[in-house]
């Protein structure tokens, strides 16, 4: 079994989108374009791309769905302590450690992540235990993360 991850990415996410409408123009017409009698043949790959690319409130829609699935994941540690190491921080790529309380799963990304445009990748490793990447302008090859939840 494949071990739980979430990402906040929102190229990633944008391409993957754009990827997954261009495979199923069906969905793309009557989820994106609320249009059930359109034909999907009809619908061109610019045609969905332009949807997307112009969609001012698609990076909301990902960040949603990102703090949901943290808030999801750590919601039975919730009053627990965290512990998290960090190796290659900012551009100095400097090492550091940080204790806290979990009070909401997104704890584990707004207590870790600099505020800046970013990529953040969290995987679950062993119980109790998660690895995080974060690449943004100060450190592009990425930051590394360990959790530990006590």
């Amino acid at each position: 079994m494949e071990n739980w991850k979430t990402q906040y990415d929102e190229s990633q996410f944008l391409m993957d989108e754009i990827e997954f409408f261009q495979q199923d123009k069906q969905e793309f017409a009557v989820s994106i374009l609320n249009d059930e009698d359109r034909d999907p043949l009809t619908i061109t790959k610019d045609e969905i791309e332009e949807h997307f690319y112009n969609d001012i409130y698609h990076h909301e829609i990902h960040k949603e769905q990102f703090l949901y699935d943290l808030n999801d994941e750590f919601m039975d540690y919730v009053d627990e302590e965290v512990f998290v190491e960090g190796r290659n921080m900012g551009w100095r790529n400097r090492t550091g450690y940080k204790q806290f309380t979990l009070r909401r799963g997104e704890d584990m990304f707004y207590k870790i992540a600099p505020e800046c445009d970013l990529t953040y990748y969290i995987e679950k490793v062993k119980d109790r235990e998660y690895e995080v990447r974060i690449s943004h302008h100060d450190s592009p090859m990425g930051e590394h993360y360990t959790i530990k939840i006590k």
